[in-house]
């Protein structure tokens, strides 16, 4: 067994084995009369607060707080956790009034963006690795356009040196628009290769038509098509990791919030508090 998956196991094993004992001491606590509702709740508010801890821990490297890596596991398995501890404090029913109505539907947001995540951070850094090159986010407009130029200065250079206007009509009809714009959202949420098959497509049936020194531009544009359409979908897996990541982060404060205010109305309406 690898490091890496004894690991998991064993965080899982301790994440189980902490709700078990939490479950067992509630029902201890009803069966001796006493409410086990503070108990669970401040264990699910304590551990909402750890886990917002963890961005705070990301801005502070050189803190002596334990490792980056560290805070990341127990950011994973306090997260899922925090859903048994939900289900512990909180029964399978409706919530009653705005407060616990807004608290439960931020608290599954924030753990549904959790899971999706984890889901994402595991398995689309493996799907950009296989692209070949990886280019920073911030860098992919600059590629696009030199795409773009190349794919324009091999046209034009074909035009005027071999008079390729039959490459060159197609390029207007069906590349120029595919090199100059940006795929539109529905790629950006669902990338798909279709138009990258339908475009080498209709190339491959254009070179039928071409001269010898028409096929090598072709062949260039051939390159460039493909180079293009990794370019967009490494900008929509890159994409779809930061708008999570903000989500997920926006959505801790109202979390915060919600649950320090049912706290202290909890405390409140039992006379906890003055």
């Amino acid at each position: 067994m690898t490091f890496f998956a004894r690991r998991r196991w064993i965080g899982v094993a301790v994440t189980l084995t902490t709700l078990v004992g939490v479950r067992l001491w509630a029902e201890r606590m009803e069966n001796r009369l006493q409410s086990s509702s503070y108990f669970t709740g401040w264990l699910l508010l304590s551990a909402i607060v750890v886990l917002a801890a963890f961005q705070l821990r990301k801005k502070l490297p050189a803190a002596p707080f334990g490792s980056a890596a560290t805070w990341l596991q127990a950011h994973i398995y306090i997260g899922l956790g925090s859903a048994g501890l939900y289900a512990i404090h909180a029964p399978w029913r409706w919530p009653n009034g705005i407060l616990e109505t807004t608290l439960s539907f931020v608290y599954l947001a924030t753990f549904a963006s959790g899971a999706v995540g984890l889901y994402w951070t595991r398995s689309l850094p493996r799907r950009l690795s296989r692209l070949g090159s990886e280019v920073i986010y911030e860098q992919i407009s600059a590629e696009r356009h030199r795409i773009q130029q190349r794919a324009q200065g091999a046209i034009l250079s074909a035009v005027r040196t071999a008079g390729a206007t039959t490459l060159g009509e197609f390029y207007n009809a069906r590349l120029h628009d595919y090199f100059s714009t940006r795929r539109g959202w529905s790629f950006r949420l669902w990338p798909t290769s279709e138009l990258r098959k339908s475009l080498l497509s209709e190339l491959t049936e254009t070179t039928r038509y071409l001269s010898d020194d028409e096929r090598k531009t072709a062949e260039q544009l051939f390159a460039l098509l493909r180079e293009r359409d990794d370019l967009d979908y490494s900008e929509s897996l890159q994409w779809r990791l930061k708008a999570w990541l903000f989500v997920h982060i926006a959505l801790t404060y109202p979390l915060l919030l919600a649950a320090g205010l049912h706290a202290w109305t909890a405390h409140l309406f039992d006379g906890g508090l003055p």
